[in-house]
C-alpha cells in the first residue's frame, strides 16, 4: 500500500470515526497464534488491543502521520513496547525476512528474520489501486506466512458510486464536537476518489476545518478470487461481517481468510 494521503492532516482524529467493531474478530485469529503480522496498522487501533493480550503484533504503516499516532499511544503505554514492533513500509515492499534494527523512541532491537502463522490487512486492501499492487501485495504478504499460514482482510465491495459530500458522523469529547463530512467520485480507472472534511467545535464555534482526499481501488468478488490464487493463496472462508456471518451475495463487507499453499516459499 503506498501511502496517498487521506489522513496526514487528520490522523489525530482517525479513531473518533473508525468505529468498525472489527477488535474483537481478528483477536479470535490472533490468540491462538500468539504472534501475528499487521499491515497497514494505522494508529494501532487494533494492535495495541491485541498486544494488552498478550499477543507479539508486528506492524507495518506507510504513512507518516498514522505512525507518528501509533508511537504517540505506545509512549502512554511503555510496557508494550515488548509486545509490539512498528516499521514503516508499504504492503508491496516491505521485508521483515531478514533482521533489521528497529530504533524506538525508548529502545533499539533486532527484529523480523521470520515468518508469521496469521497476517491481517485491516482496512488496507481498498487502498490498492490496481492488480499490479494488489498482486504484488498479496505475493509480499504470502512470503512472510508460515507455511499454512492465514491472511485475513477485509474489502468494501459498496464502493462504486457517486455521493456528494454529506454528513459522515459526529462525536462529543468534553466541550469539543467533531464532525466529519464524507464525499466520493467514481474515476474513469477503476477508482474512487473520497472527499474528507473534518470540522472541530467548541462551544458552537469553529475552532479548525481539515480538508483531505485519497483514493481507494474497486475490485470484484470474483476477481478478488483470481488474484488470490495468482498470489499461491487459497480462499478459505468468506464473511459478511465481524460477527462471522457467511458473506451473502450483495453485501457491501466482504472479509476473506485465505491461507498460503504448504508447499509453497
Amino acid at each position: 500500500m503506498t501511502h496517498r494521503s487521506g489522513y496526514e492532516q487528520a490522523a489525530h482524529l482517525y479513531d473518533l470515526f473508525d468505529r468498525k467493531p472489527n477488535v474483537e474478530f481478528f483477536a479470535r485469529y490472533t490468540l491462538a497464534a500468539g504472534e501475528i503480522l499487521d499491515v497497514g496498522a494505522g494508529t494501532g487501533r487494533i494492535a495495541i488491543p491485541l498486544a494488552e493480550r498478550g499477543v507479539r503484533v508486528h506492524c507495518v504503516e506507510p504513512s507518516p502521520a498514522m505512525r507518528g499516532e501509533f508511537e504517540r499511544k505506545l509512549a502512554q503505554r511503555p510496557k508494550l513496547r515488548e509486545q509490539i514492533t512498528l516499521v514503516a513500509g508499504d504492503a508491496r515492499s516491505f521485508d521483515l525476512r531478514r533482521p533489521l534494527q528497529y530504533k524506538g523512541k525508548s529502545d533499539c532491537r533486532t527484529v523480523g528474520g521470520g515468518t508469521f502463522p496469521t497476517a491481517f490487512l485491516s482496512g488496507t486492501f481498498d487502498h490498492f489501486l490496481d492488480d499490479e499492487e494488489r498482486l504484488a501485495s498479496l505475493r509480499n504478504v504470502a512470503r512472510h506466512l508460515d507455511p499454512g499460514g492465514a491472511l485475513v482482510f477485509d474489502v468494501f465491495l459498496g464502493l462504486m458510486r457517486d455521493a456528494p459530500l454529506s454528513p459522515a458522523g459526529s462525536v462529543q469529547v468534553g466541550d469539543r464536537e467533531y464532525r466529519r463530512f464524507v464525499g466520493t467520485q467514481v474515476l474513469a480507472d477503476q477508482t474512487q476518489q473520497t472527499h474528507l472534511v473534518f470540522e472541530v467545535y467548541q462551544s458552537g464555534q469553529l475552532l479548525e476545518r481539515i480538508e483531505e482526499h485519497s483514493l481507494v481501488g474497486i475490485v470484484s468478488r470474483e476477481h478478488l478470487h483470481r488474484l488470490l490464487t495468482q498470489a499461491g493463496l487459497e480462499l478459505k472462508q468468506e464473511f459478511g461481517d465481524y460477527d462471522f456471518s457467511p458473506f451473502r451475495e450483495g453485501d457491501a463487507l466482504l472479509i476473506v481468510e485465505a491461507e498460503k499453499g504448504r508447499l509453497r516459499g
